[in-house]
């Protein structure tokens, strides 16, 4: 555990849509000898069957949780940090800090529907082999006004000058600038709560910004994420804006995604995916031809809403198929520019709305089926691959048929996961279907 720990911890878990769920407790009553068989803190299982519109999905918690039983909670202390956006900047210390959980059943076994489980099981999968995945993501998100009750949609957040872009300002330093009581902040808060953000940029989207996170072993990337995220809508907050990881909040804009960089090495510490004249290694190649069969199967776990599905516009800075090539940014898997030693597949398809433990879990499964079935990929593509066919699902009742029968990635996942996973989803679908949207309102509502 840290040395220096703060009065109050806040002990978080990750549901199945990555929103933070737990308790605050005074640190002072966690037992350091506690273990999984004694008198850790207790937390409702029902969280991992919960939806994103608060309901509980029945259908899972009648199959396995019918009684509504807690579950234990483990702090994991490799990923304590301090919460910069509570802890007053006069004082000397941390008056909260956090910390993600280990969730154990009752004898002391993981969880197998915790998606930062499901990722665990995964990456054994690789330790077995002695293989250790190394990722780098990236994560787009766009910075709006605040949500009103009844609102039909969402608006981009004005900058400091109060102009709202109106696009054309990709990649611009003084248009990043203009929102620069946020991101000053919010670099300072990285810092604080010793988050590895390594760059930043303004993406095609009015208030639309891109965080990248230097790359390490996929575990600790996958909770840095989790944490930036939170981190990231409570500075916003506190500058007077919203940052939405919605997939698609803007029509005819580009959506926002999360953008994985992929390498394994091996026990010598060697990059088993570094290129050699300029080309990819046959595991390398297994791997991205492993994301060409499986990632259609497991898509319900990258683009898990039905907003997602919007994102996926042709010439608009999201792919539309699983074409790979070099250095290629309209197909969905790129391996990019680079030293050798640095070879790598960059996974350009997920939303920035994905679950960061399920995206990474979800790209590894499918890039080891690959390698262990020794699949061959297709030619690279060194055009536009958006002049291709469309190729992705085409919506989420799709998807989640697709992972749903999909044996291979059951088997890896577990069959517990995806029945609650997929459950929670359907329920979701049901909830979202009973809506009356703004299209209905402004179009059949005074015509028909």
């Amino acid at each position: 555990m840290p040395d220096k720990r703060s009065k109050q911890l806040e002990l978080l878990i990750a549901d199945s849509n990555g929103i933070p769920r737990g308790k605050t407790i005074d640190s002072a009553a966690l037992d350091e000898a506690d273990s999984p068989h004694s008198d850790l803190p207790h937390m409702a299982t029902a969280i991992f069957f919960q939806c994103v519109h608060g309901e509980y999905t029945h259908q899972a918690m009648e199959l396995y949780n019918p009684r509504d039983e807690d579950l234990l909670l483990q702090p994991d202390w490799s990923t304590y940090r301090s919460t910069p956006w509570k802890n007053g900047k006069e004082k000397d210390s941390e008056d909260i800090g956090q910390v993600i959980c280990n969730t154990l059943d009752k004898n002391g076994a993981p969880v197998p529907y915790d998606p930062r489980n499901v990722l665990k099981r995964i990456l054994s999968l690789y330790a077995n082999r002695g293989l250790t995945p190394i990722i780098a993501p990236e994560v787009e998100f766009y910075l709006l006004d605040p949500v009103r009750k009844g609102a039909q949609q969402l608006s981009p957040a004005a900058g400091q000058d109060q102009r709202i872009e109106s696009g054309g300002e990709a990649f611009s330093i003084d248009a990043l600038d203009k929102y620069a009581a946020f991101t000053n902040a919010l670099q300072q808060m990285c810092q604080q709560a010793n988050l590895n953000m390594s760059a930043m940029v303004h993406e095609m989207g009015p208030g639309q910004i891109e965080l990248n996170i230097s790359h390490g072993e996929a575990l600790d990337r996958a909770d840095e994420l989790f944490l930036l995220k939170r981190l990231v809508k409570a500075c916003a907050l506190q500058h007077g804006h919203n940052a939405s990881f919605m997939a698609k909040p803007l029509k005819r804009l580009p959506g926002s995604g999360l953008h994985l960089h992929c390498s394994l090495l091996n026990t010598q510490g060697g990059n088993i995916f570094a290129t050699a004249d300029g080309k990819a290694p046959e595991p390398l190649q297994q791997f991205i031809a492993g994301l060409q069969k499986y990632l259609p199967q497991a898509f319900a776990l990258i683009a898990p809403n039905v907003n997602s599905y919007k994102r996926f516009v042709r010439d608009l800075s999201a792919p539309i198929n699983l074409e790979w090539g070099y250095d290629n940014r309209t197909s969905g898997l790129r391996v990019p520019f680079g030293p050798a030693t640095a070879g790598r597949v960059e996974n350009r398809v997920a939303g920035a709305d994905a679950n960061p433990y399920l995206v990474i879990a979800a790209t590894l499964a499918c890039g080891l089926l690959g390698m262990e079935e020794q699949l061959i990929a297709t030619n690279p593509v060194d055009t536009d691959a958006y002049e291709l066919a469309a190729e992705l699902p085409e919506d989420l009742p799709q998807a989640l048929r697709a992972l749903e029968t999909s044996k291979p990635l059951i088997e890896m996942l577990s069959t517990e996961f995806v029945d609650v996973y997929t459950s929670v989803k359907r329920d979701e679908l049901k909830h979202f279907n009973q809506q009356i949207s703004a299209w209905e309102v402004g179009f059949l509502g005074s015509m028909i």
